[in-house]
């Protein structure tokens, strides 16, 4: 079943998803609330492929203080060779599947007796790391179709699941000169926890050996006033958000926000970001590359633990204005 309408929608009325079509055995449904999920199997690598067929899909992962959301026209995730990881190379979203623990087809209730569905991921722990809306532009069929191929009995200890690999100790303090060898190389890589490069180096606290001509701390109560006024000055932002599990790249002009209990969400046609509460009890740093004689900033947020959360920047079509106003704050107004 396919939509054609322009604006994108995820809500659908009652009897849309008819659970009969989909293992009915298999899920749990609350009559109280109207809400119902199932749990499917995690053989990643008959389930992955299947999602190109659901067509545009709302991706959402959160990562601590931010969460990102964006509209994917077609989930076509491929294993990356000589690597654990899968990866869609039309988003750049990326996921991991051993630290994957369990995923969920759920239907719930929505404001005004609409439904959303959604195929909701977890990570090893039991923590949400990515979810997957159904909009008016995906194939509800193939959707229906998914979980029929996939529902099974629900577990009793759901998703937390042991043995998984162990992290690996980091070093406090990097050698410098090493660091700052291999800055140039930095802005190729995607943001992880690690330094690339250097064994057992974390990337915080790489960034706190750099030196200020590298790296510096801003205030984490900065970061909400400068995305607010990159909204107003039209301004193209860049993004991508790291969890245990997934990584979720997006790109928006973002066109207004609106606050709300978690914390401040900006919207634009086919992305969002939200940065909650949470960004003023983790640590924000102004990264800072040369790129053709154009100096080149950045922001990356880490949770408490000294965990990459989340990057932000201008977007490479941003106006000269856009990035004097952009660094101008990064380097005046926000340390």
């Amino acid at each position: 079943m396919a939509h054609t309408s322009q604006r994108i929608a995820f809500s659908f009325p009652p009897g849309i998803f008819d659970i009969k079509r989909m293992q009915p055995a298999f899920w749990d449904c609350d009559e109280e609330s109207g809400s119902a999920h199932v749990q499917l199997s995690t053989r990643w690598h008959r389930l992955l492929p299947m999602l190109s067929h659901c067509n545009l899909m709302m991706a959402c992962a959160p990562a601590g203080p931010v969460t990102a959301a964006v509209a994917v026209p077609r989930l076509r995730f491929e294993p990356v060779p000589d690597s654990s990881e899968w990866v869609c190379l039309e988003s750049g979203i990326e996921l991991c599947p051993a630290n994957l623990g369990g995923v969920l087809a759920a239907l719930e209730p929505l404001h005004g007796g609409q439904y959303a569905a959604s195929l909701q991921f977890f990570d090893r722990s039991g923590e949400g790391c990515l979810k997957l809306m159904l909009t008016n532009r995906s194939d509800l069929s193939a959707f229906e179709h998914l979980v029929l191929k996939h529902a099974t009995p629900q577990h009793v200890a759901r998703f937390a699941q042991s043995g998984a690999a162990p992290t690996a100790a980091l070093k406090e303090k990097p050698d410098a000169h090493s660091v700052r060898r291999l800055w140039n190389g930095l802005r190729r890589t995607l943001p992880t926890n690690t330094f690339p490069g250097l064994d057992g180096v974390s990337r915080r606290s790489a960034l706190a050996a750099a030196g200020q001509e590298h790296a510096w701390r801003v205030r984490e109560d900065a970061v909400l006033p400068l995305i607010r006024a990159m909204t107003l000055a039209d301004a193209p932002l860049g993004l991508g958000v790291r969890n245990d599990a997934a990584f979720l790249p997006a790109g928006l002009y973002p066109a207004h926000w609106a606050d709300c209990c978690c914390g401040t969400t900006f919207f634009a046609s086919t992305a969002q970001v939200t940065l909650r509460h949470e960004i003023n009890e983790s640590e924000v740093w102004a990264v800072r590359f040369m790129v053709n004689g154009e100096e080149i900033l950045s922001v990356e947020v880490y949770d408490c633990c000294g965990n990459f959360r989340a990057g932000l920047g201008l977007r490479h079509e941003a106006h000269a204005l856009h990035r004097q106003q952009w660094n101008y704050w990064l380097r005046e107004g926000a340390c």
